[in-house]
């Protein structure tokens, strides 16, 4: 079958091998140690709270990268079903200390653009997901979060996509 949320399936899979995991970002482990990991591809559509071990030791879910199903609307007059999949991102950056001062070296803002244009990059260069889910060529839209959450930097980005329209079950008696 498909649907919105086998699509929602299928966007995650292509993010993970299209994108995440051909980044390599900061994180922070649980000893609250620098250490560097790809992107995490949250599929519940939202950061779930952050786990903590025996030790009281918190597990950080950035980077991130969470594919969410916005709106799904049918397109007036036609048989087709469009999808607004909005994309979430997360990534860290302490920043990086010099000479005992911190410098700010750029690294947040630039990391969380360059996997906002991977995904854009990605999504228009294949044009389709599983041969099913097609990106509509003209609606891109990226954004970053304004609020100061330092050392945390998010955005997101929007498109639409073409998902099959469902077919209606009519027997012969309906005729």
């Amino acid at each position: 079958m498909i649907t919105p949320v086998t699509m929602h399936d299928s966007v995650c899979e292509f993010l993970k091998s299209e994108v995440a995991d051909r980044y390599t970002l900061k994180a922070e482990d649980r000893n609250g140690e620098l250490t560097y990991r790809n992107p995490q591809v949250i599929r519940s559509g939202r950061i779930l709270p952050k786990s903590i071990d025996a030790d009281n030791n918190i597990d950080e879910e950035f980077p991130f990268i969470i594919p969410r199903i916005w709106k799904v609307e049918n397109v007036p007059n036609e048989r087709v079903s469009v999808v607004t999949l909005l994309v979430l991102f997360g990534v860290f950056d302490p920043g990086v200390y010099e000479d005992g001062a911190l410098v700010d070296d750029g690294s947040g803002y630039r990391d969380l653009w360059n996997l906002i244009e991977s995904t854009r990059q990605a999504f228009f260069t294949n044009q389709t997901i599983d041969n099913k889910y097609r990106v509509i060529d003209d609606h891109f839209e990226a954004e970053m979060i304004p609020e100061d959450t330092q050392p945390y930097w998010e955005g997101y980005c929007k498109t639409k996509w073409h998902v099959a329209f469902p077919l209606p079950n009519l027997d012969e008696t309906f005729f």
